[in-house]
């Protein structure tokens, strides 16, 4: 706070605010302004981004300084000093046999993530995968309770995998009919006709845009393994020591993709796999002979056909996996795609959620001895962590698939990608401030825990907390928005009407009018003061973000309008139904009188 050129405020002011004795110069006249004039607004806000980032480094610093401790306690124990195999727990072993044998229900496929070279599992919890079914009760008779299984049959067979399955073997068999043939087998054995058989089975995937980047990364890989096939073996004229030089050097290129650009793997590994097929089998014949080589029903070409014709081949069983991709229905990226968002939404809820019990337990006091697994505080941390794990899993799976969608051939109008990809970016905004608010409250249990060394931060602390907690300083709402935002996205249906962000919760101004002096400057050496800064503006900005998403949302499901109204509910001037209807029928009373 600035009070005139000639004032300079003392070193020991910033670094011990126990100095009860120390007068404050006079203040300007915005001091004692009305808290709510925009001049003394405007300095809060300054105020408040500063101690904002002195918080973000100042606990940088210290998680820095912890981690040197513990790499330090790490070394001096001797743990760094031997190489030793390092293998999980035995919780983890046991957790990972048990998921093993463990069945599965109907919410297990709503949780995976197919990220083309990988996918992603992320269990989203019994109210998100478990859900009630509306048309039979829970069985409970030895009877319900053993047709029941009868029903896990149709919802196996008529499940996204099943279906996906029926497609590969569909296109499998539509080249392997050629072998159970009698006048065509030695065709499909003579040219080689098994090698599109291999290529469709090892190359479909579930979604369309997904299959044709595939798709043409194996002809690319394979095309480029047909040129450097010819270079390998012809610029030594076809000599078996030089060959195999060529090919340890060029076998490196593959490496080297699937190493550095593991987003196009596939590229790395049939270019392997193709040129080692190629030269390999010109250097088996040159071994064997001929007539050895033929025995098996294969026709014997020269490395400049065979290198085409497995081209070819690859080419060929590639069309026909793309014909079973589209066919008899396209599962496309955009449907695979609305319903990861409607996830990703709903883990931002329970987020959310667990954040706004956490910092309101640490505000007030109320969280206990985290060290205690029966704690409120150790329950809470370990749920936050796990769904932020969780939240930055789908999110980055949501990232991944969005590169997807340009390799899908638009029929009818384009997918909203921009409108996806903003969603998902103010989502990671989101939940980074949701997780910096919940690191900023760390600072109140903290300071709990040091009362005893110091009775004016105690003092100070005790009447802040006294102040604030009648205060909320998060809102239950937001939850409750997520989580229609998550409904709707994934089913596609309008939003409610009149669906509104909360606003934020004014607590600088609600702290002003109970007692001025509690966010003096005097105070800017309390580390909660800081905190109370950093969470006044992480809210602000979590509510921010929250606007513009429920406004991408309402331009991708749209919003039930009661167009039978006497005010329709796309009007933003209207406030609520009730207030609308009692004043047209005061107006129609008053024409009448």
């Amino acid at each position: 706070m600035v009070f005139g050129p000639w004032y300079r405020a003392p070193s020991e002011l910033f670094d011990d605010s126990s100095h009860e004795d120390y007068q404050m110069p006079e203040a300007p006249a915005w001091m004692n302004a009305d808290p709510r004039s925009p001049t003394r607004q405007r300095l809060r806000r300054q105020l408040f981004v500063c101690l904002h980032l002195h918080f973000l480094l100042w606990n940088t610093n210290r998680k820095v300084y912890e981690l040197i401790l513990h790499v330090d306690g790490l070394q001096a124990s001797g743990k760094l000093g031997k190489t030793r195999l390092i293998v999980p727990g035995v919780k983890g072993l046991r957790k990972w046999a048990m998921s093993i044998f463990a069945p599965n229900d109907e919410g297990h496929d709503d949780e995976q993530i197919d990220t083309g070279t990988n996918g992603t599992t992320v269990y989203l919890g019994e109210a998100y995968g478990k859900r009630r079914d509306p048309e039979h009760l829970p069985p409970r008779t030895a009877w319900e309770k053993s047709s029941n299984m009868l029903r896990m049959v149709s919802h196996v067979l008529a499940s996204p995998e099943s279906a996906f399955g029926f497609r590969c073997a569909c296109a499998t068999m539509s080249v392997a009919i050629v072998a159970y043939l009698q006048h065509t087998q030695t065709l499909f054995t003579r040219e080689r006709l098994f090698w599109s058989q291999i290529m469709i089975s090892i190359s479909m995937s579930p979604t369309s845009a997904q299959s044709v980047r595939g798709f043409i990364f194996r002809i690319f890989g394979t095309f480029v393994a047909m040129l450097v096939s010819w270079v390998a073996y012809y610029i030594v004229d076809g000599r078996t020591a030089g060959v195999l030089v060529f090919f340890f050097i060029f076998l490196h290129g593959g490496i080297y993709i699937i190493v550095k650009h593991p987003s196009i793997t596939p590229v790395g590994m049939i270019t392997q796999v193709t040129l080692t097929l190629i030269l390999g089998y010109e250097l088996q014949v040159r071994k064997i002979g001929i007539a050895v080589a033929t025995s098996n029903g294969q026709a014997y070409f020269p490395i400049y056909e065979l290198a085409p014709i497995r081209l070819a081949t690859v080419c060929g069983g590639l069309f026909l996996a793309w014909i079973w991709t589209i066919f008899p229905y396209p599962i496309t990226e955009h449907s695979m795609m609305r319903g990861n968002l409607g996830r990703s939404l709903y883990l931002l809820a329970n987020y959310y959620s667990v954040m706004h019990e956490t910092v309101r337990a640490r505000l007030r006091g109320t969280e206990g001895n985290w060290a205690s697994k029966g704690s409120p505080a150790y329950q809470l941390d370990k749920s936050r962590h796990k769904i932020f794990l969780k939240a930055n899993a789908t999110l980055g799976a949501l990232r991944a698939q969005s590169a997807f969608i340009s390799f899908d051939i638009p029929i009818g109008g384009k997918f909203p990608r921009q409108q996806y990809q903003e969603i998902i970016g103010l989502m990671q905004s989101s939940l980074n401030f949701m997780n910096l608010v919940s690191l900023a409250s760390v600072t109140f249990t903290e300071l709990q825990e040091q009362d005893a060394k110091n009775e004016y931060n105690s003092r100070w602390l005790r009447d802040f907390r006294s102040l604030i907690s009648q205060a909320h300083v998060t809102s239950e709402s937001i939850t409750t928005l997520l989580s229609l935002l998550s409904a709707s996205v994934t089913s596609g249906t309008p939003l409610p009407p009149y669906l509104r962000v909360p606003e934020p919760f004014q607590l600088a101004q609600r702290l002003d009018e109970m007692d001025q002096d509690i966010l003096s400057v005097r105070h800017i050496a309390e580390p909660g003061y800081a905190s109370f800064a950093v969470i006044q503006i992480g809210t602000r900005c979590v509510i921010d973000d929250l606007r513009l998403i429920l406004q991408l949302v309402k331009e991708l499901v749209g919003e039930l309008d009661f167009s039978y109204h006497i005010v329709s509910t796309t009007d933003p001037t209207r406030n609520n139904s009730s207030e609308t209807l009692l004043y047209h029928a005061a107006s129609a009373e008053e024409k009448k009188n």
